[in-house]
């Protein structure tokens, strides 16, 4: 039943994206969380970090939906990208806090869709210069999103017959916030002591070991999904118009530029979950689409969900 729901182009379904958003963290409201989780950021009362990350979360599933339907990264103009993004950053206890991955993700969104942007221009600058500054506020945030400037260059690469100005345009705007917060460390600060490059590669203190079986269960079925929708991606790269296989191209790409950043946050494998939510999402959602069997479609939702909220509480 919700997975034929999301299908639906309608507007009044981003108000079903919000309301999931909140059910699914609805118990963050009422478990007391004090002595398992810490965070660097807070508002200092944990049910105003909860609503703050309701907020991001579903705004960013909104978001990243409308990229979606604008280049057809799904064949029709649904609503599932939303709901798997929803899913995705709701799946896990762990997740349950503010936290800098899920902030600097606003940016990277931001950032990726200004790319985007480029496809069919002779080179647009202020494109170009956006893509690198938002990224660059992703950066500041959570540091190992720095990875993304990488993924950037190839992006102008691929769409443009890209020339030197390209490429200096965007390192001008990465380089921008990044000179800001090494100035302001400067002046008000012990520069020597600056340590964001550190201080925000490590958020989630996260042991397999320590995981319950229901939420081992969990991982390996997100897997065994995302595995799954492989060959509908795949279909979709062979089927689609030229300017689709490109951004599903670079979605692919963004894919393996942010499990790099497992290399930059001390293997912290929750963290580059939460970023890797975003071209999985995507994935899952072209799968899910496939799918001729509306039956199976909504049996596989209906038990990812179920074994998601049994965690919650194992």
């Amino acid at each position: 039943m919700l997975i034929g729901v999301f299908k639906s182009n309608q507007k009044l379904v981003n108000a079903l994206v919000v309301l999931t958003t909140i059910l699914l963290w609805m118990p963050s409201f009422f478990m007391d969380r004090s002595e398992v989780f810490t965070s660097t950021i807070s508002a200092g009362y944990l049910w105003v970090d909860a609503i703050i990350t309701v907020v991001l979360v579903a705004t960013q599933a909104i978001y990243i939906n409308m990229i979606v339907n604008e280049y057809k990264l799904v064949e029709n103009n649904t609503h599932l990208t939303g709901l798997m993004f929803v899913l995705l950053n709701s799946c896990f206890l762990e997740l349950f806090k503010l936290n800098e991955v899920l902030i600097a993700n606003t940016f990277v969104l931001l950032g990726i869709h200004q790319l985007l942007r480029l496809y069919g221009t002779k080179g647009d600058y202020a494109l170009s210069f956006n893509a690198g500054f938002l990224l660059a506020i992703a950066t500041v945030i959570y540091s190992p999103n720095g990875i993304f400037l990488f993924f950037l260059w190839f992006g102008i690469m691929y769409m443009l017959s890209a020339k030197w100005r390209d490429f200096m345009v965007s390192l001008i705007g990465f380089s921008i916030p990044i000179l800001y917060v090494a100035c302001y460390n400067f002046v008000f600060k012990d520069f020597l002591s600056f340590g964001w490059l550190s201080s925000s590669a490590e958020v989630f203190n996260f042991s397999w070991i320590e995981l319950s079986r229901s939420v081992k269960i969990l991982v390996f079925m997100i897997l065994g999904v995302f595995f799954l929708s492989l060959p509908s991606l795949f279909a979709r790269l062979s089927s689609g118009a030229l300017r689709t296989r490109k951004m599903l191209v670079l979605i692919g790409c963004f894919f393996f530029f942010g499990l790099a950043t497992l290399f930059f946050n001390q293997v912290d494998y929750l963290a580059s979950f939460v970023v890797l939510t975003i071209p999985v999402s995507v994935v899952v959602a072209n799968f899910f689409q496939k799918l001729k069997k509306q039956w199976l479609s909504e049996l596989l939702f209906m038990a990812l969900l179920i074994v998601i909220i049994v965690g919650y509480f194992s």
